[in-house]
């Protein structure tokens, strides 16, 4: 069996650069009028520009990396399943740590989720920061790996038949 190798949708890929920049424009304006202002309102408009320029910044600096150094968002082969969907990525799930794979929802999006057979395991290999992101991520949904499907560049039914041949050859 060949891996299948999944990339993200390059019009999604765009659409979040562009809104990541136009909420960078709206901070940085934010953050002017604040500057430019004075009164009480305007230290509440230099921390609500200066947060969402930080926040949203970081998100277009992760984007523009994202479409220079372009990588697969899924691989599924032999191994398991690689996830770098976002940017708290799992990495490497081998197929004997996966209790269950299953589509979930939440606010409205369809995710690829992963049940791993121990809930820490993808809290453990993570860094400092990506671990609390991790961890607040574990506190929303069941399942310890998600992939949002809305981004994936393939068809449900090529993903869902590949792990199912994968699966059923590892177990």
């Amino acid at each position: 069996m060949n891996e299948l190798v999944i990339y993200a949708k390059r019009g999604k890929l765009i659409l979040y650069g562009v809104l990541s920049l136009i909420f960078v424009v709206v901070s940085g304006f934010l953050l002017f009028i604040g500057f430019t202002e004075s009164g009480r309102d305007s230290m509440k408009f230099i921390i609500i520009g200066a947060l969402g320029l930080i926040i949203f910044g970081f998100c277009m600096v992760y984007w523009v990396i994202s479409m220079v150094k372009r990588k697969p968002v899924i691989i599924i082969n032999h191994e398991g399943i690689i996830d770098q969907s976002t940017y708290i990525k799992a990495g490497l799930v081998e197929w004997d740590e996966i209790a269950d794979i299953d589509f979930v929802s939440f606010s409205g999006q369809t995710y690829l989720g992963i049940y791993t057979l121990d809930p820490e395991l993808i809290i453990d290999r993570s860094s400092s920061f990506k671990k609390m992101l991790n961890q607040m991520n574990k506190g929303l949904m069941d399942t310890q790996v998600n992939i949002p499907i809305k981004i994936l560049d393939c068809s449900m039914d090529e993903l869902t038949n590949t792990i199912n041949k994968y699966w059923k050859t590892a177990n």
